[in-house]
């Protein structure tokens, strides 16, 4: 069984580019002239959690991050919200032979105004277990 690391990318990117989950755009990769807001699965960490006779296992560790021009930080913890409200507890299905997750939770939400005193950035950190 391969590594669930590309297949779950794709389920997370499917689930917040449905219908009305999100109220802004969410990318894998973004230009810097792309308007905002929108959110970047920015950073995936994964660390062995495989008991000594079982299955494979990994904590998983996503973020994304909310980018906004918006005057304030209501935008960025709205659509942190947003993400956390779609994600948190949900039941990620993976192709077959692609591996199983185990578990989904919202560990972090946070916000912060950039140097720029411009722009806001928001981020979401998700706490995933994997078995393969």
């Amino acid at each position: 069984m391969s590594d669930p690391g590309l297949a779950l990318q794709k389920a997370l990117l499917h689930r917040l580019r449905g219908p009305g989950v999100l109220s802004c755009k969410v990318f894998d990769f973004v230009s810097e002239t792309t308007p905002l807001p929108y959110v970047v699965m920015d950073t995936e960490i994964s660390s062995n959690a495989t008991p000594i006779f079982g299955k494979r296992r990994e904590n998983r560790l996503f973020y994304f991050s909310v980018w906004s021009n918006y005057k304030g930080q209501y935008e960025v913890k709205r659509i942190n919200a947003e993400i956390a409200a779609a994600l948190d507890r949900v039941v990620l299905t993976l192709p077959e032979n692609q591996g199983r997750v185990v578990s989904v939770s919202v560990l972090r939400t946070e916000t912060n105004r950039e140097p720029d005193g411009v722009t806001f950035m928001g981020s979401v950190t998700l706490r995933i277990i994997t078995q393969h």
